[in-house]
């Protein structure tokens, strides 16, 4: 169970930051559909933190906020280098 809940997390930062970077770079379309798959995804993550103990769910969401944070800065970045160069 926790370890779904880490992967889970992961995930869900991810889709934050990356739909924080679509609804600026993107076109309306990009950013209605990330925003909502962003947030109906969290709905998943709040039912996991239901169901673990409060330490627990502190300490995964700060490691999992950094590490979702950090990687999707990476993919974001990768991708938009591309679309620069064609």
């Amino acid at each position: 169970m926790i370890v779904a809940y880490i992967v889970i997390s992961i995930v869900n930062v991810f889709f934050h930051v990356a739909k924080s970077i679509l609804v600026i770079k993107s076109s309306k379309l990009i950013a209605s559909l990330s925003n909502c798959i962003c947030y109906t995804f969290s709905a998943v993550v709040i039912k996991f933190i239901s169901e673990v103990d409060m330490w627990a769910a502190v300490a995964v969401q700060a490691s999992t906020n950094f590490l979702g944070c950090y990687l999707a800065m990476l993919f974001c970045d990768k991708v938009i280098k591309k679309e620069e160069k064609k």
